[in-house]
């Protein structure tokens, strides 16, 4: 009896020490960490001018071109021109054979003669008047004929078109060959006009947007500052891109140097009292265009419509009033 009463009192030292174990740990208490606050950094939407303008390295060159073609189809007689190599205006660079025309011009030559000998002896020696009349027609209608088979002829020969720099066609990299065939229409190369040097910036893939013929442009090099205007716009396709070339007429006495860079600021408009952002603000997807605000702590996006870029600003035409407060990171 001693012993059962020793054994249970051992059973409910255990159980009241397995209850007080229980009740510690639900009485663990765990900690709360509060999240930081976060950091915005930020830029107000302002009333402002806005100007649109580019700013492009230009430089002194020769923009013009022109591809030199064959105005005839044939085979190739002989070549008086390389691949990079100076030309002047007028210089013969290519020739086709003609025969068969050589040989038509020949005897439309000999009826041209015969044809002014029979108007000479009517003339001398006092011949029919109708006669005479009928002679001088048929003269003219001769030269005419002649005439117009030397043009034919003339079509067989390859001029440059200016004086400058003769570049040879890719298709004739390895030189021209007589006797190889050419169809009309054929470039054999290109020829760069060097008779007269302009200020020109080249862009590639996109041309300016706003800027045309007649664009007033400042330029700068080093402390000389002039104006000048937009002359030409050239446009060349060269399969994977496209240049665009703007050729600037400086004003006169402009005291720029030929040579060297020279800063050409495009100065397509400006608008006053307009909203205007950080272009860093504005965020892209797809064609959506937002900002994201800060309104009482809290981050919301407005979409937005934008108007000039002139660098590191934008002109906001809807979605903004001005003085909002914009997340810049």
């Amino acid at each position: 009896m001693k012993k059962l009463l020793l054994f249970a009192c051992c059973a409910s030292v255990l159980i009241c020490a397995g209850c007080g174990a229980e009740n510690d740990v639900q009485e663990i208490a765990v900690p709360i960490y509060e999240a930081k606050q976060v950091s915005y950094k930020t830029a107000k939407a302002e009333i402002k001018e806005i100007s649109e303008r580019y700013t492009k390295e230009g430089k002194y060159g020769y923009p013009y071109t022109e591809k030199v073609k064959f105005n005839a189809s044939g085979q190739i007689d002989q070549v008086y021109v390389e691949s990079e190599m100076a030309i002047q205006e007028g210089d013969l660079l290519c020739t086709l054979f003609s025969d068969d025309l050589d040989l038509r011009i020949e005897e439309k030559e000999v009826y041209l003669e015969q044809a002014k000998k029979t108007l000479n002896t009517l003339t001398t020696e006092g011949g029919d008047p109708n006669e005479i009349e009928q002679a001088k027609v048929d003269l003219e209608i001769q030269q005419l004929e002649y005439d117009h088979l030397l043009s034919e002829k003339d079509k067989y020969n390859v001029y440059a078109p200016c004086s400058g720099y003769f570049q040879l066609s890719r298709q004739f990299g390895m030189g021209l060959t007589r006797y190889s065939w050419v169809n009309s229409g054929t470039v054999l190369g290109t020829a760069q006009d060097n008779t007269e040097q302009f200020l020109i910036c080249e862009i590639f893939d996109k041309p300016l947007n706003n800027v045309n013929f007649g664009t007033r442009v400042e330029l700068k090099q080093g402390k000389t500052v002039a104006g000048g205007m937009v002359a030409d716009i050239l446009n060349n396709e060269n399969g994977d891109y496209s240049t665009y070339t703007y050729v600037i007429r400086p004003d006169d006495d402009n005291g720029l140097f030929d040579f060297g860079a020279v800063q050409v600021s495009f100065n397509v408009y400006s608008r006053q009292d307009v909203v205007v952002v950080p272009t860093k603000a504005i965020k892209k997807i797809g064609d959506r265009q937002f900002v994201n605000l800060l309104i009482d702590g809290v981050k919301v996006e407005q979409d937005i419509e934008t108007g000039i870029v002139d660098g590191d600003s934008t002109e906001v035409t809807g979605g903004l009033v001005g003085g909002e407060e914009l997340i810049l990171n």
